[in-house]
């Protein structure tokens, strides 16, 4: 299969954009929404995971975290249960709580699981087939290595991040489920004040404040609020700014981690069409099938891992109607790695393919979609061939597993992809290192994928990292 790096590795110099790169004038008096409390730290719990390749969809209810103190005693984190959808995280950092850690030293942190429901591809049918599963065991403490100590007021990140693959067990129709995780803990400061690539958080919602300051998005994971702060730094598409963005709309913000306990918005996306009102319904998740007439596509179900508005919960597709003046769009994120709006449209619209529909409800359920999104895959996959340099990016190929989604709904073995001066590396994993790493090495790649005419698939990398193993329970 042929490359489409002419079109898609047209990088831009957004080097804002780029999470693991310098941002200057970061500071911020905004905050997140935690009260300081004296003798503790503002503390933001995120969640992460390496992904399932069959996994459409994975919603684990998080009953409880707790951190373990070197005395030997136990500091709740979470302020109530969370029901998180997984597999469409990858790499991305999604905040679940912010509340306040005593100064001290923590060694260990326990995560407790109490229902968890799956949406996967039946390799004997290729249709999607949801199940709730068995909980094994429900909780894993594992160590925070090295343990986290801090004396002062700079903000802290937990970071929790699942193995889906070493989480789920699905024999037949028979779904099992035993958190595995690795975790990590950093206080800001002692980390770059917040310009490392773990201290960036993403949360995708409803808009329930905006100012020429600030933004506050009710996550539609957490349905907690998190307030972003707005400087001249923040990103955003041609045409819009904070005055235009309205109350109720959705929006996703790639936001920094910042040592006064604020985050900042790198960059704001609206996701509900420009001439939207907010209040509008909506669903991202992976397109599962298309329907088209005469060549024309008229629509497509999709399995949402994430729904807006009065869209049903847990419903097994959502499908979606394409009209006429339905638009499509692209996010600042994606753009920033080279991906142009005109790059996507109705025809790269295909079964695989991750994206975001916003629109209204009709009486049947289907969503009559006035903007299509370009969404971001999560993939585990091994390193087919080795990285090769040209020019300002790097091409190489991704062997994918026999029951990858790409695999069973569009017969692919094998995908092109490539990396460029704003894809970010992680977990032990650089640019430099990157060229050198060995074929058949399983790494993560987070991106966005397109097909050209000649039906040439192409991933553009927006992060490479090398999967994280859950760590071994603690007793273990």
């Amino acid at each position: 299969m042929s490359s489409k790096k002419s079109k898609l590795i047209a990088l831009l110099s957004l080097s804002v954009l780029a999470p693991a790169l310098f941002l200057a004038g970061c500071g911020s008096s905004a905050t997140t929404g935690i009260t300081a409390q004296s003798g503790s730290a503002p503390t933001v719990v995120t969640v992460s995971d390496a992904p399932l390749g069959n996994v459409l969809s994975a919603k684990v209810t998080i009953s409880s975290v707790a951190v373990t103190t070197s005395a030997g005693s136990s500091v709740s984190l979470l302020s109530k249960p969370e029901i998180i959808e997984l597999s469409g995280l990858g790499s991305v950092q999604e905040p679940i709580e912010l509340t306040n850690l005593p100064f001290g030293t923590y060694n260990s942190i326990t995560v407790t699981v109490s229902a968890a429901q799956v949406t996967y591809i039946d390799p004997n049918t290729g249709l999607p087939v949801t199940a709730g599963a068995t909980i094994g065991t429900p909780s894993v403490t594992v160590a925070l290595n090295p343990a986290l100590t801090f004396s002062n007021q700079d903000e802290v990140h937990l970071q929790i991040a699942f193995n889906l693959a070493s989480s789920f067990s699905i024999t037949g129709t028979a779904v099992s489920f035993t958190p595995a995780i690795s975790s990590s803990g950093v206080q800001i400061s002692q980390n770059g004040n917040g310009q490392n690539e773990n201290e960036q958080v993403e949360v995708s919602g409803m808009v329930t404040a905006i100012s020429s300051t600030s933004i506050t998005v009710q996550s539609n994971d957490s349905n907690m609020p998190f307030t972003f702060t707005i400087n001249g730094s923040t990103q955003f598409p041609a045409g819009v700014t904070p005055a235009n963005i309205a109350l109720n709309s959705i929006v996703q913000v790639q936001g920094q981690l910042q040592q006064d306990g604020s985050m900042l918005a790198l960059s704001i996306t609206p996701l509900t069409p420009e001439n939207g009102q907010g209040n509008e319904d909506g669903a991202k998740g992976i397109v599962v099938s298309v329907t088209s007439n005469n060549g024309i596509l008229t629509g497509f179900a999709m399995v949402a891992q994430q729904d807006y508005g009065s869209m049903p919960n847990n419903a097994p597709t959502v499908n979606v109607v394409i009209g006429t003046t339905t638009t499509y769009a692209v996010s600042e994120h994606a753009q920033a790695l080279g991906i142009t709006s005109s790059m996507f449209n109705a025809g790269e619209i295909f079964p695989g393919q991750a994206v975001m529909a916003m629109g209204t409800t009709d009486t049947n359920g289907n969503l009559d979609a006035t903007q299509i999104t370009l969404g971001r895959e999560n993939l585990l996959a091994n390193l087919n061939t080795t990285p090769q340099t040209s020019g300002a990016y790097v091409d190489f190929t991704l062997g994918l597993a026999s029951n990858s989604l790409l695999t069973t709904l569009d017969q692919l073995t094998t995908l092109n992809a490539a990396a460029g001066a704003n894809t970010d590396y992680g977990n032990g994993l650089t640019a430099a290192s990157f060229l050198t790493t060995p074929v058949n090495t399983s790494i993560q790649v987070d991106g966005y994928l397109l097909v050209d005419t000649n039906n040439n698939y192409m991933l553009t990398a927006s992060e490479i990292d090398m999967p994280d193993s859950p760590e071994p329970p603690e007793g273990n």
